[in-house]
């Protein structure tokens, strides 16, 4: 499976005391313009994009009730 073509979209805390990152996948979105046409995004420069496969297994939505 692939990501949709414009990219996933993943908001990231600023790195702790430590210097370090936690990215959780299981939070990123697709954007806006992955639904419809008639929705605008902006494609993120070329230094955010991971040039590696992230194989992260599939999304979790948590449960529901």
């Amino acid at each position: 499976m692939k990501t949709y073509g414009a990219g996933r979209y993943l908001y990231v805390e600023k790195p702790d005391k430590s210097n370090k990152v936690v990215v959780d996948f299981n939070k990123s979105y697709n954007p806006p313009c992955a639904f419809t046409e008639y929705a605008t995004c902006p494609l993120p420069p070329k230094q955010n994009v991971i040039g590696m496969k992230i194989t992260a297994g599939e999304k979790n939505y948590g449960t529901h009730q």
